[in-house]
Protein backbone atom coordinates (compact mmCIF):
# COMPACT_ATOMS: atom_id res chain seq x y z
CA UNK A 1 0.00 0.00 0.00
CA UNK A 2 2.87 2.58 1.09
CA UNK A 3 3.95 2.18 -3.07
CA UNK A 4 0.40 2.97 -4.20
CA UNK A 5 1.07 6.56 -5.57
CA UNK A 6 -2.29 7.51 -5.10
CA UNK A 7 -3.27 6.64 -1.83
CA UNK A 8 -3.08 9.55 0.74
CA UNK A 9 -3.03 7.53 3.45
CA UNK A 10 -2.93 4.40 5.23
CA UNK A 11 -5.47 3.64 7.71
CA UNK A 12 -6.12 0.70 10.29
CA UNK A 13 -8.93 0.82 12.20
CA UNK A 14 -8.50 -1.64 15.35
CA UNK A 15 -9.96 -1.97 19.04
CA UNK A 16 -6.87 -3.44 19.85
CA UNK A 17 -4.96 -0.51 21.67
CA UNK A 18 -8.18 -1.29 24.05
CA UNK A 19 -8.77 -4.48 24.41
CA UNK A 20 -4.88 -6.19 24.21
CA UNK A 21 -2.87 -3.42 24.08
CA UNK A 22 0.09 -5.62 24.83
CA UNK A 23 -0.42 -6.95 20.90
CA UNK A 24 1.48 -3.62 20.72
CA UNK A 25 3.48 -2.76 23.19
CA UNK A 26 5.16 -6.30 23.57
CA UNK A 27 5.20 -6.60 19.83
CA UNK A 28 8.92 -4.31 18.91
CA UNK A 29 9.00 -6.11 15.61
CA UNK A 30 5.04 -4.46 14.88
CA UNK A 31 6.30 -1.12 15.72
CA UNK A 32 9.65 -1.11 13.23
CA UNK A 33 7.03 -2.20 10.88
CA UNK A 34 5.13 0.44 11.60
CA UNK A 35 7.50 2.81 12.28
CA UNK A 36 9.33 1.67 8.72
CA UNK A 37 6.50 1.91 6.41
CA UNK A 38 5.36 5.29 8.17
CA UNK A 39 8.28 6.94 6.48
CA UNK A 40 6.79 6.19 3.37
CA UNK A 41 3.01 6.91 3.83
CA UNK A 42 1.32 8.77 6.80
CA UNK A 43 -0.57 5.88 8.76
CA UNK A 44 -3.24 6.41 10.71
CA UNK A 45 -4.68 3.97 13.30
CA UNK A 46 -8.53 4.83 14.38
CA UNK A 47 -9.29 3.30 17.85
CA UNK A 48 -12.61 2.66 19.64
CA UNK A 49 -12.70 3.72 23.61
CA UNK A 50 -16.22 3.73 24.57
CA UNK A 51 -16.09 4.73 28.20
CA UNK A 52 -12.95 6.42 30.59
CA UNK A 53 -12.71 2.64 32.26
CA UNK A 54 -11.16 2.07 29.32
CA UNK A 55 -8.30 4.48 29.88
CA UNK A 56 -5.83 2.60 31.79
CA UNK A 57 -2.43 2.68 32.19
CA UNK A 58 -1.76 -0.34 29.00
CA UNK A 59 -4.21 1.19 26.73
CA UNK A 60 -2.05 4.66 27.29
CA UNK A 61 1.13 3.02 27.05
CA UNK A 62 -0.34 0.71 23.73
CA UNK A 63 -1.63 4.82 22.35
CA UNK A 64 1.81 6.12 22.78
CA UNK A 65 3.76 3.39 21.17
CA UNK A 66 1.94 3.60 18.64
CA UNK A 67 2.64 7.97 18.46
CA UNK A 68 6.14 7.01 19.08
CA UNK A 69 5.71 4.91 16.24
CA UNK A 70 4.79 7.66 14.08
CA UNK A 71 1.40 6.82 13.52
CA UNK A 72 -1.70 9.61 14.18
CA UNK A 73 -3.95 7.66 16.30
CA UNK A 74 -8.01 9.10 16.41
CA UNK A 75 -10.34 7.55 18.22
CA UNK A 76 -14.32 6.42 17.33
CA UNK A 77 -16.40 6.05 19.98
CA UNK A 78 -19.99 4.53 19.85
CA UNK A 79 -22.89 6.36 22.03
CA UNK A 80 -24.17 3.44 24.12
CA UNK A 81 -26.94 3.36 26.18
CA UNK A 82 -26.04 2.47 29.97
CA UNK A 83 -22.54 2.85 28.88
CA UNK A 84 -21.48 6.27 27.93
CA UNK A 85 -25.08 8.21 27.55
CA UNK A 86 -23.99 10.72 30.11
CA UNK A 87 -22.33 14.32 29.21
CA UNK A 88 -20.21 14.01 32.17
CA UNK A 89 -18.99 10.65 31.05
CA UNK A 90 -18.50 11.20 27.65
CA UNK A 91 -16.50 14.17 28.39
CA UNK A 92 -13.99 12.44 30.96
CA UNK A 93 -13.03 9.77 27.49
CA UNK A 94 -12.71 12.91 25.43
CA UNK A 95 -10.73 14.87 27.75
CA UNK A 96 -8.55 11.98 28.32
CA UNK A 97 -7.94 10.83 24.87
CA UNK A 98 -7.11 14.76 24.26
CA UNK A 99 -4.18 13.97 27.02
CA UNK A 100 -3.16 11.45 25.47
CA UNK A 101 -2.67 12.24 22.05
CA UNK A 102 -5.66 10.15 20.48
CA UNK A 103 -8.20 13.03 19.07
CA UNK A 104 -11.09 12.20 19.17
CA UNK A 105 -12.77 11.68 15.48
CA UNK A 106 -16.15 10.72 15.42
CA UNK A 107 -19.31 10.20 17.92
CA UNK A 108 -21.76 7.20 16.25
CA UNK A 109 -25.16 6.29 16.57
CA UNK A 110 -25.67 2.92 17.51
CA UNK A 111 -26.54 1.02 14.41
CA UNK A 112 -29.62 -1.30 14.43
CA UNK A 113 -28.15 -4.83 14.38
CA UNK A 114 -29.91 -7.52 15.73
CA UNK A 115 -29.68 -8.05 19.35
CA UNK A 116 -27.90 -4.68 19.99
CA UNK A 117 -30.98 -1.67 19.05
CA UNK A 118 -33.12 -2.46 21.89
CA UNK A 119 -30.24 -2.85 24.06
CA UNK A 120 -28.02 0.17 23.58
CA UNK A 121 -29.02 2.82 20.97
CA UNK A 122 -30.09 5.94 22.48
CA UNK A 123 -33.03 8.03 20.88
CA UNK A 124 -31.39 10.62 18.83
CA UNK A 125 -33.39 13.72 20.53
CA UNK A 126 -31.39 13.08 23.79
CA UNK A 127 -27.93 11.86 22.12
CA UNK A 128 -27.38 15.52 20.66
CA UNK A 129 -27.64 16.59 24.14
CA UNK A 130 -25.34 14.52 25.79
CA UNK A 131 -22.94 15.08 22.97
CA UNK A 132 -23.24 18.79 22.91
CA UNK A 133 -22.85 19.13 26.69
CA UNK A 134 -20.01 16.97 26.21
CA UNK A 135 -18.64 18.55 23.70
CA UNK A 136 -19.22 21.96 25.80
CA UNK A 137 -16.68 20.66 28.57
CA UNK A 138 -14.01 20.02 26.42
CA UNK A 139 -10.84 22.15 25.36
CA UNK A 140 -10.62 23.67 21.57
CA UNK A 141 -8.44 20.75 20.15
CA UNK A 142 -11.35 18.37 22.07
CA UNK A 143 -14.08 19.97 20.54
CA UNK A 144 -13.33 18.77 17.02
CA UNK A 145 -14.89 15.13 16.86
CA UNK A 146 -18.78 15.27 14.94
CA UNK A 147 -21.52 12.89 15.84
CA UNK A 148 -22.88 10.37 13.03
CA UNK A 149 -24.94 7.69 11.93
CA UNK A 150 -24.27 5.22 9.00
CA UNK A 151 -26.97 5.08 7.50
CA UNK A 152 -27.84 3.52 3.47
CA UNK A 153 -27.84 6.28 1.93
CA UNK A 154 -24.59 7.55 3.31
CA UNK A 155 -22.86 8.62 6.31
CA UNK A 156 -25.20 11.52 8.21
CA UNK A 157 -23.53 14.25 10.63
CA UNK A 158 -26.26 15.00 13.13
CA UNK A 159 -26.20 18.51 14.18
CA UNK A 160 -28.90 19.25 16.64
CA UNK A 161 -32.55 19.76 16.89
CA UNK A 162 -34.75 23.02 15.45
CA UNK A 163 -37.34 25.44 17.33
CA UNK A 164 -40.03 23.06 15.64
CA UNK A 165 -38.90 19.88 17.07
CA UNK A 166 -37.20 18.56 13.61
CA UNK A 167 -33.86 17.03 13.73
CA UNK A 168 -31.33 18.70 11.23
CA UNK A 169 -29.04 16.32 9.48
CA UNK A 170 -25.98 16.87 6.76
CA UNK A 171 -24.82 14.53 4.54
CA UNK A 172 -20.98 14.14 5.45
CA UNK A 173 -20.52 11.54 2.75
CA UNK A 174 -23.43 10.99 0.24
CA UNK A 175 -24.05 8.08 -1.75
CA UNK A 176 -26.14 10.21 -4.25
CA UNK A 177 -23.95 12.89 -5.61
CA UNK A 178 -26.46 15.29 -5.59
CA UNK A 179 -26.49 14.94 -1.49
CA UNK A 180 -23.27 15.84 -1.49
CA UNK A 181 -22.59 18.38 2.13
CA UNK A 182 -26.81 18.97 1.96
CA UNK A 183 -28.47 19.98 4.92
CA UNK A 184 -32.09 18.83 5.20
CA UNK A 185 -34.50 17.85 8.50
CA UNK A 186 -37.49 15.71 9.73
CA UNK A 187 -39.84 15.40 12.33
CA UNK A 188 -38.99 12.91 14.50
CA UNK A 189 -40.88 10.92 17.70
CA UNK A 190 -39.27 11.74 20.93
CA UNK A 191 -38.57 7.89 21.29
CA UNK A 192 -36.50 7.71 17.24
CA UNK A 193 -33.17 6.13 17.54
CA UNK A 194 -32.71 5.77 14.32
CA UNK A 195 -34.08 6.91 10.17
CA UNK A 196 -36.11 5.45 7.76
CA UNK A 197 -33.95 3.22 5.06
CA UNK A 198 -35.70 5.48 2.32
CA UNK A 199 -35.51 8.88 2.80
CA UNK A 200 -38.54 10.80 1.03
CA UNK A 201 -39.91 14.37 1.08
CA UNK A 202 -43.06 12.14 1.55
CA UNK A 203 -41.69 11.25 4.72
CA UNK A 204 -41.03 14.82 5.97
CA UNK A 205 -37.68 15.21 4.66
CA UNK A 206 -37.19 19.02 3.79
Amino acid sequence: LAEIPHLDLIRLATRTPVTLPGRITENPGLLALLSKYGQKKRIYVVTQFNHPGELTEKSTAAVRALREAGCSVRNQTVLLKGVNDDAKVLSRLFRGLTRMGCQPYYVFQCRPAAGVKNHFQVPLLTGVKIVEDAKALQNGLGKTFKYCMSHPVGKLEILGSDTEGRMLFKFHEAKDPKNCGRIFSLPLEPGACWLPEKLTHSGGMQ
